[in-house]
């Protein structure tokens, strides 16, 4: 698969020199300052730098109104557009996607084209109060430091796609400014390389619904949450080996596990669980 590593240039052209530059911290000054990681001008491999809450609420900002988004009813949310953002970061040749990781090891994944065309943003104030004062009221959890999150108001029908309470994460402490192609190399070579369309589809589900609990191949390299706590291998060992349990399980975790951490999937059509197991159960390459 091909992914378009100019989109979101393209998308912020003319305003990428005019906007001024965030300042990214080396030290963490508080629980409020997002980390950024990843294909950064500057900065080396490896480390972290910090944008202070002053500085993305000193962007340009929406104000938006939610329903149901925390709590039931409607919020009014400050937010900024994850390509807002973009723009003002020194990204590093190759990056074309943003992934999410939230403090319950929970992750989220938004590519280019996602970003250009179904503009996720950042939630910065829920009723005019910043994350030092989160929740709100009637929450019994706090969502901060911050939100991601997609709205039918900003692109209409987003909230019809698959599995789109993976794009709305909680709990964001850190984004990584990153290549697709390589941090997801390892679905896309050996056993992958030609996958069959069932196979290939399943892979995508993957990497937009499963990766936010669950990593990828170990040793791989490959991003993906650590919240499911079940490795990749012992999945692919339930797809190839008991794949009617499989089914079962994705659609019903309770049903197994009282104590299990996993949200129930019934709305995944036989053809979805089909494609998925035909992607975790491909055989190695010899």
């Amino acid at each position: 698969m091909r992914r378009c590593l100019f989109g979101l240039g393209l998308l912020l052209a003319g305003g990428l020199q005019a906007a001024p530059s965030l300042t990214l911290h080396a030290t963490r000054s508080g629980p409020t300052d997002l980390a950024v990681t990843g294909k950064l001008a500057g900065v080396p491999a490896g480390e972290s730098r910090y944008v202070r809450w002053t500085d993305l609420a000193a962007l340009p900002t929406t104000k938006l109104t939610l329903d149901g988004e925390f709590v039931p009813g409607k919020q009014e949310v400050t937010v900024v557009f994850l390509a807002d953002l973009w723009a003002r970061l020194p990204v590093g040749p190759g990056a074309d996607a943003v992934l999410a990781t939230c403090t319950d090891g929970y992750a989220s994944v938004f590519v280019d084209a996602f970003i250009r065309e179904r503009r996720p943003f950042l939630i910065l104030a829920i009723n005019g109060q910043g994350p030092e004062k989160w929740p709100p009221p009637g929450l019994k959890f706090n969502p901060g430091p911050y939100v991601i999150s997609v709205d039918n108001s900003v692109s209409p029908g987003v909230e019809s796609l698959l599995d789109i309470g993976h794009k709305k994460p909680w709990g964001v402490a850190t984004i990584e400014i990153a290549s697709f192609q390589e941090r997801f190399a390892a679905l896309f070579t050996g056993r992958w390389a030609k996958p069959n369309a069932a196979a290939a589809e399943g892979r995508e589900i993957w990497i937009h619904s499963c990766t936010s609990c669950h990593a990828g191949p170990v040793d791989t390299g490959t991003f993906g949450g650590t919240k499911g706590g079940r490795p990749f291998e012992v999945l692919v060992g339930h797809a190839t080996h008991n794949p009617a349990y499989f089914r079962s399980y994705v659609r019903d975790p309770k049903g197994f596990a009282s104590t299990a951490k996993m949200e129930p999937h019934p709305h995944y059509t036989d053809a979805q669980l089909d494609a998925l197991i035909a992607f975790l159960s491909l055989p190695p390459k010899k």
